[in-house]
């Protein structure tokens, strides 16, 4: 009986929260692009979305995700768009190792997800509430 508690709890997926997105993460197919979360004083995670031009780092979007009232907020901010306003996303839904941000407000995306699949796999995708305009990332962790 001991060894089968202990099979069992072998066979558990470690659980992950929001914090374990520290670190920089690099996508491992189609275009490369790099996502980097700092943890900040205040207990929120700020990121940065960018790509690599020559030596340089481009950034395409700066986030943040906070705690606004009880929930969790995902924040974006993308280069020349929403004229230099960013976009909030609510928490919605927390399953497993998976936490999927909503605006139904917003045009595209809508939906955001983020989902561990263990502590340097993460996936990523961005998407609206048709089922249209999937867009999947891939990423490694680079960098804790």
């Amino acid at each position: 009986m001991i060894f089968t508690l202990v099979f069992l709890q072998s066979c558990n997926r470690p659980s992950y929260s929001l914090f374990d997105l520290e670190g920089v993460w690099k996508t491992e197919q189609g275009s490369l692009f790099y996502e980097q979360w700092t943890l900040m004083a205040d207990s929120s995670l700020a990121g940065k979305g960018f790509t690599l031009k020559g030596n340089d780092s481009l950034i395409l979007e700066t986030m943040r995700l906070s705690k606004k009232e009880g929930n969790w907020v995902y924040e974006a901010l993308a280069s020349g768009q929403n004229d230099g306003q960013s976009i909030a996303f609510t928490l919605k839904e927390r399953s497993g190792n998976s936490w999927i941000f909503e605006n139904l407000a917003h045009d595209y995306p809508n939906r955001i997800i983020y989902s561990f699949e263990n502590d340097s796999t993460l996936m990523a995708r961005t998407e609206n509430t048709a089922g249209n305009k999937v867009q999947d990332f891939h990423f490694k962790r680079i960098k804790p």
